[in-house]
C-alpha cells in the first residue's frame, strides 16, 4: 500500500506512491537560471548541514527529519547540473547514499567539506540524478511544514495566495521556493503513482499538471529574481496558479485512506 498523500506532503503534493530511481530515468534537469539555482544551492546546503548535525548524535532519528535531509542532498545534485559543478554533484550523491544507509555521522563529515563552485560559461544539460533506492516521501519532503522537518513550501504558498490577510510576498524567498518546486515537479513527471498509471487519461493528467508546475515554477523564479523590481501582483497570480496545479493533482491522485 502506498503512503497516504496527506501524510507525505499535505495539500500541495503531486502524488502518492514510490519512486525507485534504479531504472533508467529520462527526466532532464529543468532549465533554471544559474543565479537562482546558486541561491537555492546555498540555502539547501546550509539546511543539509544543520539537519545532519541534528541527526548524527541520535540513536533513532525521527523519520520526518531524515527524509528532508535526503531530499536536500538530491536537490543539491540537481543544482550542480545547472551550475556545471561536477564535484558538487558527485559529493551530494555520496551524502545521499550515506543517508540511505543511516550513516549520518559520515554524511555530516562529508557535508562539512562540501562547497559550491559554479562553472564559467553555459549551463550543463544532463539527466536528473539517480540513487539506487529513492522514494517519493524524500523528494516531496520539502513541502512539509517546518515543525516536521520540511521547508514549509505548501504552507508558504497557501499563505501568500489566500484572500484574507495573505503573507507579504518576499521575492528573495519566493525565488528559492520556485527553484525547489521546479526540481521536485521535474522528478514527479516520470514517476506516476498507481492511480495515475491506471489508464492513459490519468497518466496524461499527471504529466500535464507536473509539467505545468515545472513551467510555472521557472516563470516564478525568473520574476522573483528581479528582487525589488519584481511584479508582486504577477508573482501572486503565478503562485495562485501553481497552488491550483498542486491541488488538482492532490485531489485526483492522493490515497483515499
Amino acid at each position: 500500500m502506498t503512503p497516504s498523500l496527506r501524510t507525505l506532503v499535505g495539500g500541495c503534493a503531486l502524488a502518492a506512491g514510490m519512486w525507485i530511481l534504479s531504472a533508467p530515468v529520462n527526466a532532464g534537469v529543468p532549465d533554471l537560471p544559474k543565479d537562482s539555482s546558486k541561491k537555492a544551492a546555498d540555502a539547501d546546503l546550509a539546511f543539509l548541514k544543520l539537519r545532519l548535525a541534528e541527526l548524527a548524535p541520535k540513536e533513532k532519528p525521527v523519520d520526518g527529519q531524515v527524509k528532508p535531509a535526503l531530499g536536500a542532498a538530491m536537490m543539491l545534485a540537481v543544482y550542480a547540473e545547472v551550475l556545471g559543478d561536477a564535484n558538487l554533484k558527485t559529493e551530494a550523491l555520496k551524502i545521499a547514499e550515506a543517508i540511505t544507509k543511516k550513516d549520518f555521522k559520515g554524511a555530516l563529515e562529508m557535508s562539512k567539506k562540501l562547497s559550491i563552485k559554479p562553472a564559467a560559461g553555459g549551463k550543463v544539460a544532463g539527466p536528473m540524478p539517480k540513487l539506487n533506492k529513492y522514494e517519493l516521501t524524500e523528494i516531496m519532503s520539502p513541502f512539509r511544514g517546518k515543525s516536521v522537518g520540511g521547508h514549509n513550501i505548501d504552507r508558504d504558498i497557501k499563505d501568500m495566495v489566500k484572500t484574507m490577510n495573505p503573507t507579504k510576498i518576499d521575492p528573495a524567498h519566493v525565488e528559492i521556493l520556485a527553484v525547489r518546486t521546479a526540481v521536485i515537479s521535474e522528478f514527479a513527471i516520470h514517476y506516476p503513482n498507481d492511480k495515475a498509471s491506471v489508464n492513459a487519461g490519468n497518466k496524461a493528467k499527471w504529466e500535464k499538471w507536473s509539467k505545468e508546475s515545472v513551467d510555472l515554477s521557472k516563470q516564478i523564479a525568473a520574476e522573483a529574481s528581479k528582487g525589488g523590481k519584481a511584479d508582486v501582483k504577477k508573482l501572486k497570480m503565478m503562485l495562485t496558479n501553481l497552488n491550483a496545479r498542486c491541488t488538482d493533482c492532490h485531489n485526483a491522485f492522493r490515497d483515499d485512506e
